[in-house]
């Protein structure tokens, strides 16, 4: 199984949208790309298999590839380096709603998923970047 995630890019952050087939799972937030910051920022466009971690500090979490993460933020912590954070909804001035809620939400559509064995995988595609910043002239996807 295969989810898309559909992002585009601004300097105070990555924001986007989880797709399965046609059907959106979740808004998604990250940090910026890593031109507007290269201490913290969101993972690269690619394909990544998920898969799930439990730990008793964290609780579940979801493994992106080799470095990135799927967690539950709250809307007043801005996502880390490669951390997608779901997001159920936004308030008018931008603010998440329901942080917990768009991770468990996502974490029981894919549990299923995985009790039968199969691979999830997630790709990551965006829209151009309107900026004229020569680092962040890269090749995007629509």
């Amino acid at each position: 199984m295969r989810l898309l995630l559909k992002r585009r890019y601004t300097p105070r952050g990555t924001p986007g949208r989880l797709f399965l087939g046609n059907r959106q799972l979740c808004f998604i937030r990250e940090a910026p790309k890593s031109c507007y910051d290269p201490d913290v920022h969101c993972l690269e466009e690619g394909v990544y298999e998920l898969e799930p971690v439990h730990t008793e500090e964290e609780g579940w979490r979801i493994r992106v590839g080799e470095r990135g993460w799927i967690r539950s933020r709250p809307p007043d912590h801005s996502p880390e380096k490669e951390e997608l954070c779901p997001v159920t909804a936004y308030r008018a001035d931008g603010t998440p709603l329901f942080t917990r809620l768009a991770f468990l939400k996502l974490l029981d559509e894919l549990s299923s998923v995985w009790e039968r064995g199969e691979v999830i995988e997630l790709q990551v595609v965006s829209v151009g970047i309107p900026y004229v910043l020569e680092s962040c002239r890269q090749p995007s996807y629509s």
